[in-house]
């Protein structure tokens, strides 16, 4: 695993229902797992020599914020070396396709992009100072 990468935090907008949140931090997970190398153990064997495929090998807590939080995360990320972001936007749940998502955010700045997940990752020093005052979500 690439010691660069000792936490990803997950932050979703905190009046998201509980359904909608949940797919947001799986469609951020699914982003992070592709585009971030060696976050994935390797696979652990129980005791009668089954095999079990790896999980994250780093904490992932997931966290709530306003919409605000959640752009200012994105914006302060984008300066820092080391730091892996992936965003989630309202544009993104609501379109029916790709295809449809790409047009939609095209036209959009990225400060204007109506955010309600983000994953950050990158050393504990780096999240935490990005995430560190956000609560936990519950």
């Amino acid at each position: 695993m690439s010691a660069k990468y000792e936490k990803c935090a997950f932050v979703v907008e905190q009046d998201l229902a509980a359904g909608l949140a949940m797919n947001t931090v799986a469609a951020l997970s699914m982003s992070v797992g592709r585009f971030v190398d060696g976050i994935i153990g390797d696979a652990v064997k129980d005791g009668g020599g089954e095999a079990h495929t790896g999980i994250t090998a780093i904490p992932l807590p997931i966290l709530k914020g306003a919409a605000a939080d959640l752009r200012d995360i994105v914006l302060k990320a984008a300066g820092l070396p080391d730091v892996f972001v992936a965003d989630f936007t309202a544009v993104a749940q609501s379109s029916r396709s790709y295809d449809e998502y790409i047009r939609r955010t095209a036209d959009l700045g990225t400060a204007e992009l109506p955010y309600i997940g983000v994953a950050v990752c990158g050393s504990r020093s780096a999240v935490n100072k990005l995430t560190g005052s956000l609560p936990l979500y519950r």
